[in-house]
């Protein structure tokens, strides 16, 4: 900390001689007011938090403030009338990983997109001159959502003077590189634009000036406090130094050297003229150092503290001089009422489809919550890079304004994947929206490998609010099998399997779907010839009318903390035509000429019901029930399924640790899977799984079998995606001449 020289006069004066006029700089028709100037830092600016909460617990509140970067944020929401204590609770409460992204929980995307959601190492917009690079900075959804969401009491006040505490900050024009002074506005787009750090956040234009971090040019905007008429200023400084050559070690530090040079040796100029000035010793921490901040915190109130009598007595001198004037409480304000609703940067996606996702119309009183849900669902269509609102007040008008950055109309997403089931494979997609006719999506996914999978899916909604759509579906793939029961014998099989389906689907809630559907199954079947020389191939067509509900919370899809999956489906099949090529023989068996097949209709039920529990910070627990029910004949050669492996590899696969990938065919089933999860360092998690199964096997009459097995393993989520490997052992295994310890290894994301 340090006193100027003009701080020490203004004190005495204050404090020794209070009936006496001040110096030239007070005048004798108000009492003198207090500014207090908050500089950037990154996470160091939390610091500021400590000094406001010494300066309250003196008594002294400033009657000005100025913030740049995390300055504005602090000195932003105190200005609206949020105490230290409140700010403390706010950053406490933050989780930073998924503030400083771009990010949201899986839970808050809506269900068609969930499973492309977080799924890909590549993801590339498609216009019509190139596949356009993306710039891969930080677009800010999560931190301009949490902006707007706490200063939303003071949304309706343009003019920051007006606010309870008079209020500026400083951002930097990224086209001349000079200081531009937010005076007034949004509030949470002035705090958003003074810590766009480069190179980090992307710029946010306001009123056509396209504008990043203030600490660029000015980190301490102490004269703009002394023009907003500040006698005493008080300033915490918690701005980095310039880096020695050691620490000059990557490019990210060289960029930040770079960028913010000119303003650390403007803030040694600004310190100048500051009367009291508080430095907190944040050596050890860096400005992305979120996590620690209750220490940063408390090392602002440690240098702020030797300062309270300081504090006190320049309040009660200034209270000796005229009562300081209460201030408006705002943080009361629940609710507004829009005159208008603008729509702004959307081109491929309609203000209607926009409107009907918001469900908001002018003349509604909308809260704080209901708005941020609102926008969350709206983000979470995945249309958009960046999705936010402001609060306009225009003549007589309150305008509500949803800023809109759409992603281009088609997405080219690409990610590598191995298994030791599949071996190595590349997946691919292709996703548009609105291409044929509005409201509409289009995906198209394949995993490129030896054993591959290839799904189209056009959706069609077909109301305002899109819950409700028509789909229709192509899906095909090839699996290698095991064991099958075909024509009396245990075959090694390759399968082909797939559909084609009609459906009309409906949102219920962000989280569920149900669908109804119709459509056309086809499996193909190719034993080992070694095995059974007189059979070549099986083929089989089927028309199958499903019922499918679905229900999926997991915050996140790798390593999910909480939440669940729960599904079911009941559908009924109806056998067309089965061939079988023997030899040069193609024999096709119909309805009325069966041969030794089936062609009831049959039934079929199956269900999953998987939840997670977190149990403290490093700790998760999963517990799932899958059962499948089939009423089909054993003769049949449709609807079975196949168990084994970590996780499912097909539309038929059900995951059954310590048994290899689609090992044991089932056509009944009823499991219990237990799990849990350690982080035990950041992304490093030990995993450890038991399940036991009953399982009427292919090729058994009625009779159930024991299936057991256990594993652990090791998991990583990288920046390719997951990586899992360990060991599994399965207790019946041996019992088919395997050895009952394998292992598994899957690396990268999945179909």
């Amino acid at each position: 900390m340090q006193f100027s020289k003009t701080a020490l006069i203004v004190l005495v004066c204050i404090i020794i001689l209070p009936d006496l006029n001040l110096d030239a700089q007070v005048s004798d028709e108000r009492r003198p007011r207090v500014g207090l100037a908050l500089s950037g830092g990154g996470a160091k600016g939390l610091a500021h938090i400590g000094v406001l909460k010494v300066m309250e617990e003196a008594g002294l509140r400033p009657d000005l403030i100025t913030g740049v970067s995390m300055g504005s944020i602090v000195g932003g929401l105190y200005a609206i009338g949020y105490k230290a204590d409140s700010l403390e609770k706010i950053v406490r409460s933050i989780d930073w990983d998924l503030m400083l992204s771009d990010n949201i929980p899986e839970n808050k995307v809506i269900f068609p997109e969930k499973h492309y959601f977080d799924n890909s190492i590549l993801s590339l917009p498609v216009t019509k001159e190139k596949i356009r690079i993306p710039s891969g900075l930080i677009k800010g959804q999560q931190i301009q959502s949490a902006f707007s969401y706490y200063s939303w009491p003071a949304s309706n006040i343009s003019d920051f003077s007006k606010l309870p505490i008079p209020f500026m900050c400083v951002a930097t024009d990224i086209n001349t590189c000079k200081k531009v002074d937010i005076k007034g506005g949004y509030l949470a787009d002035a705090m958003r634009a003074s810590m766009a750090v480069p190179s980090v956040f992307t710029p946010i234009k306001i009123d056509s000036i396209l504008m990043v971090d203030g600490g660029m040019v000015r980190n301490f905007a102490v004269s703009e406090i002394r023009d907003m008429g500040a006698d005493i200023v008080i300033g915490s400084y918690t701005g980095s130094k310039l880096l020695n050559e050691d620490e000059l070690s990557s490019m990210t530090s060289i960029m930040r050297q770079i960028a913010f040079y000119a303003g650390y040796y403007d803030s040694k100029e600004q310190m100048k003229l500051v009367d009291i000035l508080i430095e907190p010793d944040l050596k050890d921490y860096s400005i992305t150092s979120f996590k620690d901040a209750d220490s940063i915190i408390a090392l602002g109130y440690s240098a702020a503290l030797p300062l309270k009598k300081y504090f006190q007595k320049l309040a009660d001198s200034l209270n000796r001089i005229g009562s300081q004037p209460q201030i408006k409480n705002i943080l009361g304000k629940k609710t507004y009422s829009f005159d208008r609703i603008e729509i702004t940067g959307c081109d491929i996606i309609t203000e209607d489809q926009i409107l009907g996702v918001l469900g908001i119309d002018p003349g509604d009183n909308i809260d704080n919550d209901f708005l941020n849900e609102r926008i969350e669902l709206l983000y979470g269509k995945v249309w958009f890079d960046w999705v936010k609102y402001s609060i306009k007040q225009r003549n007589d008008s309150l305008i509500l304004i949803i800023d809109c950055y759409e992603k281009p109309r088609i997405m080219l997403t690409s990610s590598l994947h191995y298994d030791n089931a599949i071996n190595t494979g590349l997946i691919v997609g292709i996703s548009g929206k609105n291409l044929l006719t509005p409201r509409s999506k289009i995906n198209l996914d394949s995993y490129i490998g030896q054993f591959y999978r290839i799904g189209m899916r056009y959706l069609q909604f077909i109301d305002r609010n899109q819950k409700y759509g028509l789909s229709a579906d192509i899906y095909s793939e090839k699996n290698f099998l095991h064991g099958l029961y075909i024509s009396g014998s245990i075959n090694e099989c390759i399968s082909y399997n797939s559909f084609y389906k009609l459906g009309l689907r409906s949102m219920v809630g962000l989280n569920q779907m149900l669908s109804l559907s119709a459509g056309i199954d086809r499996l193909d079947l190719k034993p080992n010839m070694m095995v059974n020389p007189s059979l070549e191939k099986l083929s089989s067509f089927y028309m199958t009318y499903s019922f499918d509900y679905s229900i999926n919370t997991l915050d996140t899809k790798h390593f999910p903390n909480k939440g669940g999956i729960y599904s079911v489906n009941a559908s009924t099949s109806n056998p067309l035509t089965i061939y079988a090529n023997t030899g040069d023989v193609k024999t096709k068996y119909t309805q009325t000429s069966p041969g030794e097949f089936s062609f009831d209709r049959f039934y079929s039920l199956i269900f999953t019901l998987h939840q997670y529990f977190s149990a403290g910070r490093k700790w998760t627990f999963g517990l799932s029930v899958n059962g499948m029910f089939n009423s089909d004949t054993l003769s049949t050669q449709n609807n079975f399924y196949f168990l084994g492996g970590i996780e499912p590899r097909g539309i038929r696969s059900v995951a059954m640790a310590g048994y290899e990938t689609n090992e044991v065919a089932s056509k009944k089933f009823a499991g219990l899977n237990a799990e849990a999860d350690l982080e035990i360092f950041k992304n490093i998690h030990i995993n450890l799984m038991a399940n036991s199964f009953l399982v009427q096997e292919v090729g058994q009459q009625s009779e159930f079998s024991l299936f057991s097995g256990y594993g652990i393993g090791l998991g990583y989520l990288s920046i390719i995606g997951p990586i899992k490997a360990g060991m599994m052992y399965g207790a019946n295994r041996i019992e088919n001449g395997n050895n009952k310890i394998t292992g598994y290894v899957t690396i990268g994301y999945n179909f």
